[in-house]
């Protein structure tokens, strides 16, 4: 990357005072506020310059009435899956929702019924499990596999779900918080045995521009047959980071599916777009593609240091390098400790703040998540700080 963006992505930015889940909020879920916040899925990164310049610009307007951008918002986003990943939609599949959250919930209202079955891939982020608690549906398990080879799919556990009567498979790709990129094979895998079954695939793509090491993510949507059973949720604010402006996309080509959403969507009240994330989605589409590379770049750089620094430090420390999203599991369970010893552990000695592996599920336990999007001096810090605390226990 150019100096220029690696000074511009290394710039440490305070962020106490502004309201953040991430560092304002330390105190209300860790006890202290005296922590490094290593946490919540956001970056610490300032957005692409032409996002600022373009939300500044339409503020001076003064007048932020109910909008509508959708056919350069549609375009935005289809010229962008085009060019980055090799995907071709049709912008009247687009559709916009307030999040991914609130995506999955939306899907799951609108194509299944109460005490239907949804299937989940475990570990995974605990929104999958409240959108079928809350809704009243069955959540089916379907535990992901882990060995020395890393992380990878239970096909054969799969296919005896699916064929139990499952009504949607909800799919995390890449997978949050494993970090895994599914391959093709996988993936077209997936569609065919749930088409065989009859199953709709509601796939979670928010992480999808943050791949590593070669590794290319499949939009669901690209392969054979899937535009018949799946839906893509996706979105600019994890890629950009504009989590605050609450805007995301669900992209359906089967017309069905997608009426059903829309209905959905109209009985909440939800079809209006937030005037603010429309603008700062369609110029991150339009103008990111530097700045997404080099964020790419630099956060693969961050995971590198860390698994050095894990196996010459901390190698009772496990960790399968993630292939994409910008976040590491790592597994503790090889220090001998609780689950809650270890969050005290980290919390009080080490004065970082993780995610608990538990917020995943119950195959979380003794596991942590850590967010590498950040300037390296606060990986450099966090890593020094568990090692020390790990030492001196």
């Amino acid at each position: 990357m150019r100096q220029e963006m690696r000074d511009y992505l290394d710039a440490p930015i305070d962020r106490h005072g502004t309201h953040c889940e991430k560092w304002d909020r330390l105190g209300q879920h860790y006890g202290r506020e005296d922590l490094l916040a290593m946490w919540v899925a956001d970056m610490d990164f300032r957005t692409v310059p032409q996002v600022q310049e373009a939300l500044i610009e339409r503020a001076r307007h003064g007048i932020y009435g109910y909008t509508d951008n959708r056919a350069g918002e549609q375009a935005a986003e289809a010229a962008w899956l085009d060019r980055r990943h090799g995907l071709k939609v049709e912008t009247d599949w687009i559709l916009y929702s307030p999040g991914v959250v609130d995506s999955l919930f939306f899907c799951a209202d609108a194509l299944t019924a109460p005490e239907d079955a949804i299937l989940v891939q475990t570990p995974v982020y605990g929104p999958f499990y409240q959108t079928a608690k809350l809704l009243n549906r069955r959540l089916v398990r379907n535990p992901l596999i882990y060995d020395d080879a890393g992380w990878r799919m239970d096909f054969d556990d799969l296919e005896a779900k699916l064929s139990q009567g499952v009504r949607m498979m909800i799919l995390c790709s890449p997978h949050n918080p494993v970090g895994r990129v599914w391959s093709r094979e996988e993936l077209q895998r997936v569609v065919d045995l749930t088409a065989r079954h009859n199953v709709i695939v509601v796939s979670d793509e928010i992480h999808a521009d943050f791949t590593f090491d070669g590794h290319r993510q499949t939009r669901i949507l690209s392969l054979d047959g899937a535009g018949e059973n799946c839906v893509m949720l996706t979105s600019a604010t994890k890629s950009f980071n504009l989590a605050g402006l609450r805007h995301s996309s669900v992209i359906a080509p089967n017309k069905a599916l997608r009426e059903a959403i829309s209905n959905a969507l109209t009985r909440a009240h939800a079809t209006s777009p937030n005037i603010f994330g429309s603008i700062a989605q369609t110029a991150a589409y339009r103008h990111g593609d530097e700045w997404m590379d080099a964020v790419v770049e630099y956060i693969q750089e961050n995971r590198d240091y860390a698994i050095a620094f894990l196996r010459e430090r901390l190698p009772m420390i496990g960790c399968a390098p993630q292939e994409g999203t910008y976040l590491m599991w790592l597994d503790f369970n090889g220090l001998g400790l609780s689950h809650d010893d270890v969050q005290d552990l980290l919390v009080n000695r080490a004065r970082v703040a993780l995610n608990s592996g538990l917020f995943f599920g119950e195959e979380g336990r003794g596991w942590f998540r850590m967010n590498l999007a950040t300037p390296r001096v606060n990986v450099e810090k966090t890593l020094d700080n568990i090692s020390k605390a790990v030492r001196s226990r």
